[in-house]
């Protein structure tokens, strides 16, 4: 099942927060992306919506 996991602003009442700690490698290559997505005008810049995405695309792959 494919999730929306950066549905728009004002549409994410019902998600929970989580904290996590990252090493910081992965801060960096999500800092870079984040970037790059700025610099490329696209969307889901914000670190939080790139964690969303790449969990939601991991356990997706998980179900398969």
């Amino acid at each position: 099942m494919r999730i929306n996991a950066n549905p728009p602003r004002g549409e994410k009442g019902d998600f929970r927060k989580l904290s996590v700690t990252v090493p910081p490698e992965v801060y960096e290559q999500l800092i870079r992306e984040s970037m790059r997505r700025k610099i490329a005008g696209e969307p889901h810049q914000v670190l939080s919506a790139l964690v969303r995405e790449a969990v939601s695309d991991y356990l997706e792959r998980l179900e398969q």
